[in-house]
C-alpha cells in the first residue's frame, strides 16, 4: 500500500523518483563511450585509446566500454539513452566551480533539485530528498526536506522508545486536523513507522541482484530500499568518487566503470517492478582533454558524457552534436567543445515527470531545447 499524499495535487505523479549518480573529478567521456573507428582519436590516444575489441558498438561512430557492459542490455532494451558532448557554461576546468555551477544550475541561489523540489506542482513531503553519503550535495542545497544517510539505519528519530513517543505525540496533536497540513503530518508519520520496519528487517537484494563491494554498492542497496518502502521519496543523489585521471588512466578508470555499470544494474535489478518508476541520471562536472599527456593520463577537458535510464527515457540511441574527432572541431588547448548543455538533458525528464512543472524556476535565465530522449 502506497502513502496516499492526498494533499497533493492528484494529476501529479508523485510516485516518479529521481536519482542523479554525479561522477566527481572530471570522468572521461572518450573511454566510457569512445569513437572506437576514429583515427583522430587514436592518433590523439595512441597508449590509452580504447581499441574497438574493448567496446561495444552503439551505432556507427560510437561503442560502450566493456567494462560497462552491465549497461548494455539496457540500451538494448530501448531504456539506455546516452548524450555525448554535453557539459556546462563554465570553462574555469576547475573541479569546485565546475562542480558548484553546475549543481546550482547557474549563478543563482540554492541547488536545482531543491528549486525542483520546491517547483513541483504538488509539493514535497518529509522525506523528498535523500542524499546518499556523509554531507549535502550544492544540488540539494535548500531542499523542502530531506536527509543525509549512508545507511536505512541513519534513518532514526532515536531509540524506539523515543521515537514512538514522538509519533504518537504527533498523531494526536494532528489528529482533529483534515487540511493538508494534517495529511502532511500523517504522511510523516506513516513514513517513520516504513522505515521503523525497514530497520527491523532486511531481507537482502531481491532478484538475484549483485551489487559492487564498497560504498557506491551499498549506498544504491540502501537507496533501493527506501524506494521500496515508498516514504515519499522524489529525488536522491549518491556519488562516485575518482575520476580525475591524469596518471595511468586506464589502471584507474576500469575499476570505476565496473562499479558503476554493476551498481546501475543491481539497482535497477533489485528494484524488480518498482524501477518503472525511476530515472537515473548520471552526471560528471567536465570531461577530458582528447589527447592523452605524458604520464598516461588526461587532463581536464570540457565535454564529456551523461547517462539517463529509465522507462520514460527514449534510449537506444547516442544523441551527439559531433561525430568525429577532428582537430578543427576542438576548442582550446584540445578540447571536446560542449555541444549539448546538460539542462537539456535534466528539465524533459523533470517535466515528463511532473505535468505542469515550470520549469522557469528550476532553471531561471535558461531557454531549454529539449533533446526528444524523453517519452
Amino acid at each position: 500500500m502506497r502513502i496516499r499524499h492526498d494533499y497533493l495535487d492528484p494529476q501529479t505523479p508523485e510516485d516518479q523518483v529521481l536519482v542523479v549518480v554525479f561522477l566527481r573529478g572530471g570522468a572521461d567521456g572518450l573511454t566510457l563511450v569512445p569513437p572506437v573507428n576514429d583515427d583522430g582519436y587514436h592518433r590523439a590516444r595512441p597508449t590509452i585509446g580504447v581499441s574497438p575489441r574493448d567496446a561495444m558498438a552503439l551505432d556507427d561512430v560510437f561503442s560502450l566500454h566493456a567494462d560497462l557492459k552491465p549497461l548494455m542490455p539496457w540500451y538494448e532494451r530501448g531504456e539506455l539513452a546516452i548524450v555525448h558532448g554535453v557539459g556546462s557554461e563554465d570553462a574555469t576546468r576547475s573541479h569546485f566551480e565546475a562542480q558548484d555551477f553546475m549543481e546550482h544550475a547557474g549563478n543563482t541561489g540554492g541547488g536545482w533539485l531543491a528549486r525542483y523540489l520546491r517547483a513541483r506542482p504538488g509539493g514535497a513531503g518529509a522525506l523528498c530528498a535523500v542524499s546518499i553519503g556523509t554531507t549535502l550535495p550544492e544540488s540539494l542545497r535548500g531542499a523542502p526536506g530531506g536527509a543525509v544517510i549512508q545507511t536505512v539505519r541513519d534513518f532514526s528519530l532515536g531509540d524506539e522508545p523515543v521515537e514512538r513517543t514522538f509519533t504518537e505525540e504527533l498523531a494526536r496533536l494532528y489528529a482533529a486536523e483534515s487540511g493538508p497540513l494534517g495529511q502532511a503530518a500523517r504522511d510523516t508519520i506513516e513514513a517513520i513507522r516504513r522505515l521503523r520496519a525497514l530497520r527491523a528487517d532486511d531481507p537482502g537484494p531481491r532478484n538475484r541482484a549483485a551489487y559492487p563491494d564498497g560504498s557506491f554498492g551499498r549506498g544504491l542497496r540502501e537507496l533501493a530500499r527506501i524506494i521500496r518502502a515508498d516514504v515519499g521519496l522524489v529525488a536522491s543523489t549518491i556519488d562516485l568518487d575518482g575520476w580525475d585521471t591524469h596518471f595511468g588512466q586506464n589502471a584507474l578508470i576500469g575499476g570505476l566503470m565496473r562499479t558503476l555499470a554493476q551498481g546501475i544494474d543491481a539497482f535497477l535489478t533489485d528494484l524488480g517492478p518498482e524501477s518503472r518508476r525511476v530515472t537515473v541520471v548520471v552526471m560528471t562536472e567536465f570531461g577530458r582533454r582528447v589527447a592523452e599527456n605524458s604520464s598516461l593520463g588526461t587532463d581536464h577537458g570540457l565535454a564529456s558524457v551523461m547517462f539517463t535510464i529509465g522507462p520514460g527515457i527514449r534510449g537506444g540511441q547516442v544523441v551527439s552534436r559531433w561525430r568525429n574527432v577532428d582537430q578543427a572541431q576542438l576548442i582550446g588547448p584540445g578540447d571536446i567543445p560542449v555541444g549539448i548543455n546538460y539542462r537539456d538533458v535534466l528539465a524533459p525528464i523533470l517535466a515528463r515527470n511532473n505535468p505542469g512543472l515550470d520549469l522557469a524556476a528550476v532553471f531561471p535565465r535558461y531557454n531549454v531545447a529539449p533533446l526528444g530522449i524523453t517519452g
